[in-house]
Parts: C-alpha cells; sequence; structure tokens
C-alpha cells in the first residue's frame, strides 16, 4: 500500500503486476474466474469498475467509483456531465491520481463508444487540474476479438477533440494513458469468465 505515502514504484508498474497476477481481481471477484458472468445489461461494465476501485483501495488510495469531475479550468463546461468510473487520489487530499474508463469492445460497432470514453478521460483530466499521472483506457472483449483503433485514440488523448456541441477540447499535456484489454472466455452455461489482461500498449 502506499497511497498515503512516497511511493517506491510507479503506478503503472503496480497495474503491470496485477495484469500480470490478477491476485486483487482473484481475491474479491472469484466469480469473475470460475462460474463467470452473463453478458446481459451492465453486468461485466459493473465487475470491472468494482475491481478498478478495489484495486485502488488496496493499493491504499480513497477509490471512488463514478465519481463526476468539477465544473472547473479551461473545459468547465466543455460536454456534459463527466464522470470517472473509477478514480484514485491520496486519502484525504482528493487529488486523483489515477482515472479509469472501463467499456465494452465488441468490434468497430463499439469504436465511437470507446472514443467516447477516452474524451471522457481527457475532460475528467482537464477538470480535476492535470493531477493523474495516469489515464487507463480498459476494454473487455469475448474472446481476444479484432482490437480497436488505438492509434486513433492516442490521437484524441495527444491532440483533443471537438465536442458535438461544437467546443474544441485541448489534448493532455500531462500523465500517460494506459490501454487494457479484458480477454473473456465462454463457459457452457453460456456465462463468460475472465481468462486474461492484456497490456496493449501506452501513450
Amino acid at each position: 500500500m502506499f497511497g498515503e505515502n512516497s511511493m517506491t514504484e510507479s503506478l503503472s508498474n503496480v497495474i503491470r503486476d496485477e495484469l500480470r497476477t490478477l491476485a486483487v481481481a482473484r481475491r474479491y471477484f472469484p466469480t469473475w474466474f470460475t462460474a463467470g458472468w452473463p453478458d446481459e445489461s451492465c453486468n461485466l461494465h459493473s465487475v470491472g469498475v468494482s475491481f478498478w476501485t478495489t484495486l485502488g483501495q488496496n493499493c491504499g488510495f480513497e477509490a471512488i467509483s463514478e465519481i463526476p469531475a468539477p465544473p472547473l479550468g479551461a473545459f468547465a463546461f466543455a460536454g456534459s456531465d463527466v464522470r470517472s468510473d473509477s478514480a484514485w487520489s491520496p486519502s484525504g487530499t482528493w487529488k486523483p491520481r489515477l482515472l479509469v474508463e472501463f467499456e465494452r469492445y465488441a468490434g468497430e460497432a463499439d469504436a465511437l463508444k470507446l472514443r467516447g470514453k477516452m474524451q471522457n478521460l481527457i475532460l475528467a483530466q482537464h477538470r480535476w487540474g492535470s493531477t493523474a499521472e495516469l489515464l487507463i483506457l480498459a476494454y473487455w472483449t469475448r474472446g481476444l476479438a479484432s482490437l480497436p483503433e488505438h492509434d486513433d485514440l492516442r490521437r484524441i488523448a495527444r491532440h483533443g477533440f471537438e465536442t458535438r456541441e461544437r467546443h474544441r477540447v485541448d489534448g493532455i499535456t500531462s500523465g500517460d494513458v494506459l490501454f487494457i484489454q479484458f480477454v473473456h472466455e465462454p463457459l457452457a452455461s453460456g456465462r463468460w469468465r475472465l481468462q486474461q489482461a492484456i497490456e496493449r500498449g501506452v501513450s
């Protein structure tokens, strides 16, 4: 646990350790690896968001799910309600050091949703005062599936985007973006269990 103390290793290393072992996921979400979850409604999204917040708390952070970013800064009123699926901050300060979005990806039909999630990360980073050192765009798939266009997502992160209301939003100038795929395999029951989590690059 290092949320309240000077970190001896970077956030990205902590995340990579968890991706390698999935130790926290296995401890707190055993159904994800055994009976699995039906791909209905928001089941897998809810499990994934819960995992990210639990991981943050296990690392000593004050980690909160679905927290809205304040309408502050140059892009306070760009876009609508901006909520992060999970955000981690040192205890008692609320200056997020990590922001997470978790979304389904089942092919090109979901590309727009992933772009929206990236835009959400950018707006949250701006509104919180660019305090996060790591932004995570995690997506879950049925099997390995086709991958999203990571280069397109990187361009959005670094060069910004235009909202539906025609507001221009700058890209981020601080913090790295880490892409992670959560791969699920089918069970005879029709449910899906987590097989592995794979880092898909950093921006």
